[in-house]
């Protein structure tokens, strides 16, 4: 869940590259020149005005990859305090959420031993179907 409307695309490619970087002490990563290849695939599932959720693909496998590519995006995840400004993440506080608003729905992968192709699936979890269903429901009336 993406903080604020990401325009009128269905889908967006981030390409940019990731390097470990500081700010205030705490390290973090950043999209960098210098940094190693990193592509995120958002595609639009749903549009709720103060939210957007997306299914984010990543194409590479870099720490904190989704987070700082929709943070490069202008949309940070909802929820997250260590790459959102915080008045991007009031409006969905307001409504709530409590923790970082990503979840790994599936996970695709070569089982070690055997080579099968392995796909785990994981149910979304209970606090943020409820943030969901708040936002369907729009604003209170």
């Amino acid at each position: 869940l993406l903080c604020g409307d990401l325009e009128a695309t269905s889908e967006v490619l981030v390409d940019q590259p990731l390097a470990r970087a500081s700010a205030g002490g705490e390290r973090i990563m950043a999209v960098r020149a210098d940094g190693k290849p990193a592509r995120t695939r958002f595609r639009v599932l749903r549009r709720f005005g103060p939210a957007t959720l997306v299914e984010a693909i990543p194409e590479s496998g870099r720490t904190h990859q989704i987070r700082v590519h929709a943070r490069h995006l202008g949309h940070p995840l909802a929820g997250d305090r260590k790459y959102a400004p915080r008045e991007a993440l009031a409006p969905l506080k307001e409504l709530g959420l409590r923790r970082l608003s990503l979840h790994a729905a599936s996970l695709r992968l070569r089982h070690p031993a055997n080579g099968r192709e392995l796909h785990i699936e994981a149910p979304l979890a209970e606090d943020l179907q409820a943030l969901l269903d708040r936002l369907e429901a729009g604003p209170a009336r």
